[in-house]
């Protein structure tokens, strides 16, 4: 029974020494008798806990942002498709104001009394033809000539129901009879009345359009205007400025470049002349 009584109060004994020290620490802490060390395992624990919230903090914005990807990828398709739908409407008005553009160079530079059709660019690039969205069914044929204002853009050479082809300037097979003018495209722009200095001969090379045949005698100088005017044409129109004047006094012709206002690569309307 002793043993038993003994065992017992062993049994207890752990428990009650650690009621009593918790209840001096309590008091000890209360009269601020154990304030040392509070302050020595705050001055340990407190970086501790910060880098511990710190990492737990990036943690949950990377779990977060884990959760919310379908809704990012969502917003980002939707951005995605805000863009291109302002990126058309942009070009789209951007292709409205040239078109408009062009119409009124056409009204104010354009042969009052000829009939024209509008047509659009389907390809560039080729130094010798660029194709447009307009044939047949539009009254184009071939032999029509293309022009932009009172500039010459080239003559159509192959035509289907929708479409034609324009050999350009450029082009190895193009001869063109021009005369050479002094003065401003402005002050030509009506191409009636004008004193020729030269006639000449244009021809398309893989180096540019070359000029031949000019007068020796002719007071010619770069920049002096170059004007179509031939027979396949039926009209005078500009074609661009003289450069590359030969200086040879003992040729008996002078030769050159055209360096062309329209840049062919950049064309998007045009006017094909249909009244042939």
């Amino acid at each position: 029974m002793k043993s038993n009584n003994k065992q017992l109060s062993k049994e207890y004994f752990f428990p009650l020494f650690c009621i009593f020290i918790g209840i001096v620490f309590f008091l000890s802490d209360t009269l601020g008798i154990l304030n040392f060390v509070r302050s020595g395992i705050s001055f340990v624990m407190q970086p501790v806990a910060y880098e511990g919230n710190r990492i737990g903090g990036e943690g949950k914005e990377y779990l977060e942002t884990f959760v919310r990807l379908n809704e990012f990828r969502k917003e980002y398709n939707e951005l995605s498709i805000d863009i291109y739908q302002k990126e058309v409407e942009n070009s789209f008005f951007i292709l409205l104001k040239e078109e408009n553009e062009s119409l009124k160079r056409q009204i104010s530079l354009g042969g009052s009394n000829s009939a024209y059709v509008m047509a659009k660019v389907l390809s560039g690039g080729d130094y010798e033809i660029i194709r447009i969205n307009k044939g047949e069914s539009s009254g184009i044929a071939v032999g029509d000539v293309v022009v932009w204002g009172n500039m010459f853009v080239g003559i159509v050479t192959r035509v289907d129901r929708e479409g034609s082809l324009v050999r350009l300037p450029s082009s190895n097979s193009s001869n063109l009879e021009v005369v050479i003018v002094k003065g401003g495209i402005e002050e030509v722009r009506i191409l009636d009345n004008f004193n020729a200095l030269s006639k000449g001969v244009v021809k398309g090379s893989l180096d540019g359009i070359r000029i031949e045949n000019m007068s020796m005698e002719a007071d010619l100088k770069n920049g002096d205007v170059v004007i179509v005017n031939d027979t396949k044409v039926g009209e005078y129109l500009v074609l661009g400025y003289l450069v590359g004047l030969s200086e040879n006094p003992a040729a008996t012709s002078r030769s050159g470049y055209v360096s062309t206002i329209v840049d062919y690569d950049k064309l998007i309307t045009v006017f094909v002349r249909t009244d042939h």
